[in-house]
Formats: structure tokens, sequence, C-alpha cells
């Protein structure tokens, strides 16, 4: 049986028996069928199960009352709080009191107040996020694991970065502390090499950079507002000199925690002020030489990038990164190299929130292993919510 061609289209004989069909076919291509993709309404996720929906219900219910306890009134509970999670039906983050057995809601007073997801989403999110670390977690990206609307999933981060921020200014806090008492009567010797003297202390180095920067073509063609590195971040007087990029403050100790300040100015007023509240002023500071301001840190020292080579057949000298003495703000720039790669995952982020976003990420640097290397001392006195919560999510537990 042999097909014919007619009009250029490939047809069977009479006598075949697809000839009432819609479509013929010739004998000699291989038959298909046309299929249709129907698309799934939800995106699957682990959270589907209910059996992993409720073991990341209770890791939510157990960071939220470590973080921010509730107690029942009653006269027992005085003496021996506790709470019974997961009794009452279709309210995740209400709790009763084992003794008189009121109603708590774990969520109230909270940057989770008045939530209407499940509480497993929290934890699941958090989790995801310290493991992608560096790398940001998007709301596009939670929106298409959890199967959410793209604005629920934006709330639902900005949520989290707030949760995020308080605990980024309770490490902001010991860490000061512990700073302090460590270098209280420390000294750094005026000349010399400070490799040795620097061995088991502290170092914390300090840099600013800009993201987001101002383009010409975003300022119209037209002249910038200031000079420096604060230029690029401001549009032209003419078309209302408001604030397009952003300009950050990196404040971090070598080999342990960083911490980041979106700042308006890149002047002595600002950076002084975020330097007083984060390191104390007898800790040993590396920075480059921006940072003439600072005559009331003893063991401050800065590195001069911009240093010539005294043979006239070099231009740089090799001593612009790191010193005779081994002064190197290299820890800073490091720190915010991270920071870019960090932020190209999102296209804009406006001025206003750009400090969630740096606490956001300063945190999750903090509590995933690479900011308490030398912190030891640190993570013994807070709380394993506080330090580490990968940790926390593989080891602690609480069911009542």
């Amino acid at each position: 049986m042999i097909s014919t061609a007619r009009r250029g289209r490939i047809t069977n004989p009479p006598n075949s028996p697809n000839r009432n069909s819609k479509y013929f076919y010739s004998p000699f291509l291989p038959k298909f069928t046309r299929t249709t993709y129907t698309k799934p309404t939800k995106n699957l996720s682990p959270i589907d199960n209910e059996q992993i929906k409720r073991e990341y219900t209770l890791r939510t219910l157990s960071i939220l009352s470590t973080i921010y306890p509730k107690r029942c009134n009653c006269p027992k509970s005085l003496e021996n709080p506790s709470l019974n999670f997961l009794r009452l039906k279709s309210k995740e983050s209400i709790a009763r009191c084992s003794h008189c057995h009121k109603q708590i809601s774990i969520t109230a007073n909270t940057p989770f107040q008045n939530i209407k997801l499940p509480l497993a989403y929290i934890s699941y999110t958090i989790q995801d996020q310290i493991l992608q670390y560096p790398k940001t977690m998007t709301s596009k990206e939670i929106a298409r694991k959890l199967g959410l609307p793209y604005k629920t999933a934006y709330y639902l981060k900005k949520r989290i970065q707030v949760f995020f921020s308080h605990l980024n200014e309770t490490l902001r806090e010991q860490l000061y502390k512990e700073l302090e008492e460590n270098s209280k009567n420390f000294r750094l010797p005026k000349e010399g090499d400070l490799k040795e003297t620097l061995k088991n202390q502290p170092v914390a180095v300090a840099d600013s950079v800009v993201l987001y920067s101002s383009s010409l073509r975003a300022n119209k063609h037209r002249s910038r507002r200031f000079k420096g590195g604060t230029a690029s971040i401001y549009a032209s007087n003419s078309i209302g000199g408001h604030q397009i990029g952003t300009l950050v403050h990196t404040i971090g100790i070598n080999g342990g925690m960083t911490f980041y300040k979106s700042i308006p100015l890149n002047n002595q007023h600002y950076l002084e002020k975020d330097l007083e509240e984060t390191i104390p002023k007898n800790v040993t500071l590396f920075t480059d030489e921006g940072y003439g301001f600072l005559w009331d840190r003893p063991n401050h020292r800065s590195v001069n990038h911009s240093k010539k080579r005294n043979d006239p057949r070099y231009n740089m000298s090799r001593e612009r990164w790191v010193s005779k003495d081994g002064v190197s703000s290299n820890g800073a720039e490091a720190r915010n190299n991270i920071l870019k790669q960090s932020f190209r995952s999102y296209g804009y982020i406006s001025p206003k929130w750009s400090q969630l976003a740096l606490s956001e990420l300063s945190f999750l640097g903090s509590s995933s292993g690479h900011g308490i290397r030398r912190n030891n001392h640190i993570r013994e006195r807070i709380t394993p919510t506080r330090v580490n919560l990968f940790i926390f999510f593989l080891n602690y537990r609480i069911l009542k």
C-alpha cells in the first residue's frame, strides 16, 4: 500500500482505515497521538505532606516560644510554666496552659502576628535561606516553592526580614560586650610587625560600598549631586535630588560576624556613629585612609590603597593592599564582594527597604557557621536559636 501526495499533503489511499479520521498519516511514518499538557494548579512542595508539615510547624513554634517566650498568668504557671501546642484544630498558633487550659497566642506581639499562612511555611523558608547562603531567597522563589501568590510571598519575606533584624541586633549587643571585655587593656605597638601581637586578638575591619548606583541615563544625563562615592546614589538636584542607590557601611570581625548598615552619606557623622555602636574603641580596627577622623581609637591602623612605588619602572606599590606592618582591609573587601553577589538576585531594592535586606543577609551569615568560627565564647552565652538556626532545626524539638 503506497500513499500518494496531493497538493503537498501526504494522504492515505481511499481504502485506508484512517480515511474518515481527522488527520491522514502515511504508513511509512511513525504514528503518534495528540497529547495536551495540563499545568498543575499548585507547585508540589515537601510541606504538602502532612507529616513533614507537622514537623515544620513544631519547629516554628519552638523558635517563636524560645525567642518570644509566653506563659500564662495563673498561679501554677508562675512556678512551673507549661504550654501545650497543636491542641486546637485549625489554630496552630494557639497554645493551651497545661494547668488552667487558658488559650495563649504564640504569634502575638511578634513579627508574625495575625499571619494567615500555615506556620510550617516560616521555618521551611528560614531553613532554605540558611542553606542557600550567600545566595538570597527572593519573593518569587518563595512563591514558586510554596505555590503562593507573589504578593503573599512578598509579605512573608518582609515578616522574616523583621524577625532577622531583631536577632541581628541581639548579636550586635552580645558581640560588643564580649569584645569590650577581651580588649579592655589591649594596646598595639606603634611600629613593627603586628602579626604576632594580633595572634589571639579579634581584628575588626570597616569599609563602604555602593549598591544600585545611579547611571547618567537614569539621571537624565545630568551631572551628579555630590562628589565621591556618594555621588552615584543620588539623582541631580534639577530632577529632585532623591536617593536611588544604596550606600552600605560594612563592619566585620576577621573570621567572625559581619554587620551591614545603610547610610545616606559617606561622612564622619554616619561612619563614626556606626562604629561606636558595633566596635568598642580599644578593639584593633583596620581600614583604608578614608577614616582619618578616628582620633580617639588607639588601635586603629589604616592602609593606603593609592600608594606609589619608589621604583620609577612601576606605578603602584604592592603595599597598597597589605602594609609592611601587616595592616590590611581585605576582610572588608571580601565581605563587600559577598554582599554584591547576594544582591544580584534582586533586580532592585529601594533605599527605604535596604536595611531590612542587609540585616537579613548579616544574620544569615552570622548564624550559618560562616561567622561564628572565632566567636565560640559568644556561642556559649546565647541560646541556640540566636546563633545557629540550622543546628537548632536539626537538634531541637518541642512536643508536649
